[in-house]
């Protein structure tokens, strides 16, 4: 039953309906019945029957699966259906019967048969996998404009992975090309144009086997994904993006709250030592997710960074704290708003005493807990470091504008090949213009971590955005918020595109980002 199926499905894909294939079998009858020759019987009769014989055959297609790779095989075995004489055997199929006419007879009937054969023709010609030319050289126009990106290339040898759709051509075009796989692609290659890619699969093979050159799928998720793991962006075209892979050592990856509203969580782990750091962690739901993470990677937090009390911010974290099951964290490093001066502040219904005071009731003389001063600074493995260059000080008590908020700890998180400013949910015109004049390339960084979710963030008008000139800007909220004309997140979204910075919120995530 498979094997018919697959045998009507081919037939519908290469004839696109019935009415061609009839008029070639209708050809094969007319030939069978009127041709007497011998020698026309056998080169236009006989062949076609056996060529249908041979595609049509269940033993052929056993075969044919059996040594030729899937994706192989349904590429070749479609491409016999060429084998076909289709035109030749139409054409002299039906001048034969044209020739048992005479007079106007024999005009009506070939004027019939044209406009028959006009009519019907398009159910080949015009099918998706009957494709032109796109150039002089036959080959899809992608592998082209991939040879050009490598014109100027100083070197005989360049060693690059592609997927299948043109890894083919890019060595009939240009010799230099050298890839780590022949027709039969390993599976590896497959993640070049998966929906959801597995990076550090490719950079697993590329290291194995001395790739420089990794073509993916220019599909925006897709790209985005490797050029968010440290992927270098080398050219474009139309359908697909030639990178240099990078080999991480830190992963930072940006979780979505479980409740599915605005919060903040990341982690942020070295794949060589295991050495884990968390930063906030989210709101109360969250903890699950939260929890399972850290799970994941050892069950260890060498260092629990908490920007400041909301509840979206570290209710996960209190949770996790009060009943640990099993985790172990080390050193948690948190803003320094006193009691006294919390409950002295304005506090609005969104300050979240319970938050604050549940964290001040479990953490109450633990000698883990670390009050971050202004230009402090941590060093840890692979030499990674976080910089802090704002947390509560005279800075922020100075100008009492939403205070709870402000003294976010603001921090540079830095490895050799990236960097990252997170921003917590620091927001105030007067802390954007502080931070841009006293940091100045402190806060110039390849990534953005917006304060506030992005939402009534740092106002553009101060001149941060220009000075921190991300290549990724992170909105920690979920598209009701991001695309919504309620909130200014799209607002910032659109302005940080026109600088030149790509976009990332939860619509993707768990966006994972290497260092």
């Amino acid at each position: 039953m498979a094997t018919l199926k697959y045998f009507f499905n081919m037939t519908k894909v290469y004839w696109g309906g019935i009415g061609f294939l009839l008029l070639f079998i209708a050809a094969l009858v007319i030939i069978f019945k009127f041709e007497k020759e011998k020698i026309k019987r056998y080169a236009i009769l006989w062949y076609p029957l056996l060529v249908l014989v041979f595609i049509y055959n269940p033993l052929t297609l056993y075969v044919c699966r059996g040594f030729l790779e899937q994706t192989t095989f349904d590429q070749y075995y479609l491409r016999w259906f060429s084998l076909l004489p289709v035109m030749i055997v139409v054409a002299y199929g039906f001048t034969l019967l044209a020739k048992r006419f005479a007079g106007i007879k024999k005009l009506a009937f070939v004027i019939g048969t044209c406009a028959m054969i006009a009519v019907l023709g398009n159910c080949i010609y015009t099918e998706d996998w009957f494709t032109k030319a796109e150039n002089r050289n036959k080959v899809p126009q992608d592998v082209i404009t991939i040879c050009d990106l490598f014109a100027d290339y100083n070197g005989d040898n360049i060693r690059i992975m592609a997927p299948l759709d043109i890894a083919v051509y890019l060595r009939q075009m240009d010799s230099r090309f050298s890839m780590p796989y022949s027709r039969a692609i390993p599976d590896e290659a497959y993640e070049l144009t998966n929906m959801e890619p597995k990076p550090e699969v490719i950079v697993e093979y590329a290291a194995e086997n001395d790739v420089d050159y990794v073509v993916v799928s220019a599909i925006q998720n897709i790209l985005d994904t490797y050029l968010n793991y440290g992927f270098k962006l080398y050219g474009r075209t139309a359908n697909y993006a030639v990178l240099m892979p990078n080999s991480p050592t830190w992963l930072l990856t940006e979780y979505p709250m479980a409740s599915g509203e605005q919060g903040m969580c990341y982690t942020m782990e070295n794949i060589n030592d295991g050495t884990l750091i968390v930063i906030d962690g989210g709101d109360a739901e969250n903890e699950e997710t939260l929890r399972s993470a850290i799970e994941e990677k050892g069950g260890t937090v060498d260092a629990w960074i908490l920007t400041h009390y909301h509840q979206d911010h570290i209710d996960s974290f209190n949770a996790i704290y009060e009943d640990l099951q099993g985790i172990k964290i080390k050193d948690i490093y948190v803003t320094g708003l006193e009691p006294e001066t919390f409950y002295s502040l304005n506090l609005q219904e969104w300050d979240d005493i319970e938050t604050y005071e549940k964290f001040m009731e479990i953490t109450t003389g633990d000698e883990n807990i670390h009050y971050v001063q202004r230009n402090d600074v941590l060093e840890f493995s692979d030499n990674l470091t976080i910089t802090f260059i704002n947390a509560c000080d005279e800075v922020i008590l100075g100008n009492n504008e939403d205070i709870p908020n402000n003294v976010s700890l603001v921090f540079r998180m830095e490895s050799p090949e990236r960097s990252a400013l997170i921003c917590g949910d620091a927001h105030s015109k007067y802390l954007a213009e502080y931070l841009s004049e006293n940091y100045g390339d402190k806060i110039d960084v390849d990534i953005l971590q917006c304060g506030h979710h992005g939402n009534n963030s740092m106002p553009m008008e101060t001149g941060f955005y220009e000075a921190v000139s991300p290549e990724v800007a992170i909105f920690d909220t979920p598209d009701k918020i991001m695309l919504s004309p309620d909130y200014t997140a799209g607002a910032l979204g659109a302005y940080l595109q026109a600088l030149g910075s790509r976009i990332v919120w939860y619509s993707s995530a768990p966006n994972i980002f290497g260092f």
